[in-house]
């Protein structure tokens, strides 16, 4: 009994593990929540356009997204994947979260969006607290909560599908710059706080090169910061929860050396190429990469076209906003510039800056800047978030002298609401595509067609076989890998293969010993065209069925490869890849 009461009252008989003054801290702390009504609307509004967005299925799910969830279901089998199928970057933290979903969901594409709904709220939420910790400004912060809970269509797309840690790289980098921010003003002093620092930092290391947004400018900002006298015991706490954070990517360096992990964060195998910058070499391709940022990318952060499409959302109300955003941007330079703001002010916007900077020179030197979707400059819509909600509150601000701005500001705020909203309802209304992930037709694939494909192959009682990467792993995924149809055709209009696009080789092992097999493709006229005169060539006869956009060949007399068939399907030049 004496243990017991020692066990309830540690320190003393009448002194309880929970005293009067926690909860008072606690009420405290409740009470402070319930002063920022701003972030709870944010919230409410944020989820409630998820809701739509997964309830009207206007998000289509592709292979991309399927790989995770292989991964995800594989994780739960006992595989431990350290990077996406088939590359060496981009870490499996979303993979791994995923895994947790399903265990708790199950396997479904629902339980995979769940993931990306509760990392966009938790990005809203710290958006919200940055933009208060920069300001102390509640209409300033609900502005940039409102902003990124109605955001433009591309940053809805990557929000709620996913393809990656780009969700992960949003959330880390504001925790990052929240932690970092409070150790440089004095606010958090503790060496726990270094050391959790540095463990997000090496998650982000490990998921993807788009944390540079937040660790290139705290990093040159500590070492200003500390420049007379390093806290060594701190920084040596920073860099082991680095590590640890790191430690999948630092095992992957181990065990491939330190060349082809390196190698391949800096010239992604299979990257998608944009304006033939393939054909270019040194600073032309850097331009066409600029080229890339400032008429496809920055467009679709701004909201002035979708991330798949280069249709212009409303332009007589988008051109006017975009240009506002720049101003907007021209003044933040000039402030940061001028250093007339406080000390922690001009430390966050420069950080602001330079992280800005860092992500845009980072997207011209390297390939993934011929990605037109907007994707990777992401990590940049909180921040610009955070900046329109502080330059609309300082507006606010002036009302007492200039009472007609409090009708401006608040109306400037819904008019950006308004124009995000509706390309957002334009997009839902305009289903197929709906918001989709990809930006060639070819292979945007919608889902409509689905179950129709996979009753078909039930009903002739054949589920392995040849595709593109487009219907491959989504096809996968969602018959709990019992169909198997492996990515050894191409999907481009030039019919060029990539040997990357053959993500999981076990699926091959298991085509190779089926006694029947179909080739199904979707989208390629041509590709259909020289399947069937290759058929003939080789004397296979076969039967031929269309559903929707997918074209499926069937009942074939032999069991014909696509490598027997690559001399007439894939140029000459692409044969390697097949090796």
């Amino acid at each position: 009994m004496e243990r017991r009461r020692h066990f309830i009252y540690p320190h003393a008989a009448g002194s309880p593990l929970i005293r009067p003054h926690m909860i008072a801290k606690a009420i405290s702390q409740f009470r402070i929540l319930r002063t920022h009504p701003g972030l709870w609307l944010a919230l409410g509004i944020g989820l409630a356009l998820k809701i739509v967005l997964l309830a009207t299925a206007s998000v289509s799910f592709h292979s991309d997204e399927a790989v995770l969830g292989l991964m995800a279901r594989h994780i739960l089998q006992g595989d431990r994947p350290i990077f996406f199928y088939g590359q060496l970057y981009m870490g499996s933290l979303d993979a791994y979260l995923i895994a947790a979903s399903f265990a708790i969901f199950g396997q479904t594409v629902l339980a995979i969006r769940l993931v990306q709904v509760i990392l966009y709220l938790a990005t809203l939420g710290t958006t919200y607290g940055l933009a208060w910790r920069i300001t102390h400004n509640r209409f300033a912060a609900t502005s940039a909560a409102l902003l990124f809970a109605i955001p433009p269509v591309m940053v809805s797309v990557y929000t709620t599908a996913t393809l990656g840690d780009y969700q992960e790289i949003l959330l880390l980098n504001n925790l990052i710059f929240w932690i970092v921010w409070d150790i440089f003003d004095g606010k958090k002093q503790s060496s726990a706080w270094w050391f959790l620092a540095g463990i997000l930092a090496g998650l982000g290391w490990w998921s993807l090169a788009l944390i540079i947004v937040s660790l290139a400018p705290l990093t040159l900002q500590g070492l200003w910061h500390f420049r007379r006298k390093l806290p060594l015991q701190k920084i040596a706490g920073l860099l082991l929860g680095f590590l640890i954070g790191a430690a999948p990517w630092v095992y992957a360096v181990a065990d491939h050396g330190p060349s082809a992990i390196l190698n391949a964060q800096s010239r992604p195998e299979g990257q998608e190429d944009s304006l033939a910058e393939t054909d270019l070499e040194g600073s032309a391709t850097q331009v066409t990469r600029l080229i890339s940022l400032l008429l496809f990318n920055l467009p679709s952060l701004f909201g002035l076209k979708p991330s798949w499409s280069i249709d212009w959302i409303a332009p007589l109300i988008g051109i006017p906003l975009v240009m506002m955003y720049g101003l907007i941007l021209w003044e933040f330079v000039r402030r940061v510039l001028a250093r007339k703001e406080t000390v922690f002010i001009q430390m966050a916007f420069t950080s602001i800056l330079v992280g800005s900077l860092a992500l845009m020179f980072t997207f011209v030197m390297f390939p993934s800047g011929g990605d037109p979707t907007g994707r990777y400059i992401l990590p940049l819509y909180p921040l610009l978030a955070i900046l329109v909600g502080e330059w609309i509150s300082r507006q606010q601000s002036q009302t007492s002298t200039r009472p007609y701005r409090a009708w401006l500001t608040n109306g400037l705020v819904i008019l950006l609401l308004g124009y995000n909203l509706w390309g957002n309802i334009r997009s839902i209304r305009a289903n197929p595509p709906g918001l989709t992930t990809q930006f060639s037709e070819i292979s945007d694939i919608p889902n409509s067609d689905d179950d129709a494909l996979i009753d078909f192959l039930n009903s002739i009682g054949v589920n392995r076989g040849y595709t593109s990467y487009w219907v491959s792993y989504r096809f996968a995924f969602l018959t709990h890998e019992r169909i198997l149809l492996v990515p050894l055709l191409p999907y481009k209009e030039d019919m060029s293969y990539g040997k990357v696009d053959n993500r999981y080789p076990t699926y091959a092992e298991k085509v190779t010993q089926a006694d029947e097999i179909v080739y199904v493709t979707a989208n390629h006229p041509e590709l259909d065209r020289q399947l069937r005169e290759r058929f003939a060539a080789l004397q296979v006869n076969f039967d031929e069925k269309q559903i929707g956009r997918f074209t499926i060949f069937y009942h074939l007399s032999l069991h014909v490869t696509p490598q027997e068939l690559a001399p007439f399907v894939i140029p000459d030049e692409d044969q390697k890849n097949y090796s």
